[in-house]
């Protein structure tokens, strides 16, 4: 956000439910931990992971047996993220949630 303050603390802030996105590149799985611990130690309230462009399953498998929370989603890479791209992913995500989505649609969420 600025020089001393990042997305993590608009989340302490607000209290908001925390989805963590991952982009899977070299250093990705050290980075995701990383992230997890601080998640953690500040004891916010994560509804899941993100995975975010090209497909990498062993680095998202060794990401999800060290994480407390499902994957929620993979957005592959996209040229260009249109209207109709975003409900796609929207609908998935109602469809793999189910009644929990409905549950949390209204609420404050950050991606960190």
């Amino acid at each position: 956000i600025n020089d001393e303050e990042y997305d993590i603390d608009l989340a302490a802030q607000f209290e908001s439910k925390v989805i963590v996105v991952c982009n899977l590149y070299l250093g990705s799985i050290n980075h995701s931990l990383l992230t997890m611990i601080e998640v953690q130690r500040r004891k916010l309230d994560v509804l899941g992971i993100i995975f975010n462009g090209p497909s990498n399953p062993e680095s998202e498998d060794i990401i999800l047996k060290k994480s407390p929370w499902p994957c929620l989603l993979r957005v592959s890479q996209e040229q260009e993220m249109t209207a109709s791209l975003v409900s796609k992913y929207a609908q998935q995500l109602r469809a793999d949630w189910g009644k929990d989505f409905e549950k949390i649609q209204d609420q404050p969420m950050l991606s960190i």
